[in-house]
């Protein structure tokens, strides 16, 4: 019998989709549909390693998703047994570029090395900058 997979969100990982759908409604919904695929063993998240800019996340795989090739977004996200349910916690759901979804995975589990403080600060103030200047044009 294989063990039940659930997932569950960080609190910020829900307020990830919240921004994403901001961006473009499509997100969100292309990043649950992924989710649910995981949940139902149809796809398995690739293992993420330790790198210098973001930290030990080697206990942690990402999973793929968004518009173009290769994809624009990346789930973060981290297995756990409760029992005989496979907890799939869901760190983070964030664009791939410039390591932004690593970056805040690393931030939300404690893992960032403290040479890396600079690069999340300059990263995380392009990404709002970027969202406040498409949403003003929205406007």
């Amino acid at each position: 019998m294989t063990a039940r997979r659930k997932a569950v969100f960080l609190r910020a990982a829900e307020q990830d989709l919240v921004r994403l759908g901001q961006d473009d409604p499509d997100l969100p919904r292309l990043a649950l549909g992924k989710i649910r695929d995981l949940e139902s063993g149809a796809v398995e998240g690739e293992r993420l390693h330790e790198m210098a800019a973001t930290g030990d996340l080697s206990e942690c795989r990402k999973l793929y998703f968004g518009k173009g090739s290769p994809p624009t977004h990346r789930i973060v996200y981290r297995d756990l047994q409760d029992g005989g349910v496979e907890v799939l916690e869901i760190i983070a759901i964030e664009a791939r570029q410039d390591l932004y979804a690593y970056l805040l995975a690393a931030v939300r589990l404690g893992r960032l090395p403290p040479e890396s403080d600079r690069r999340y600060t300059r990263v995380h103030q392009e990404v709002i900058k970027r969202r406040s200047a498409r949403r003003t044009r929205r406007s």
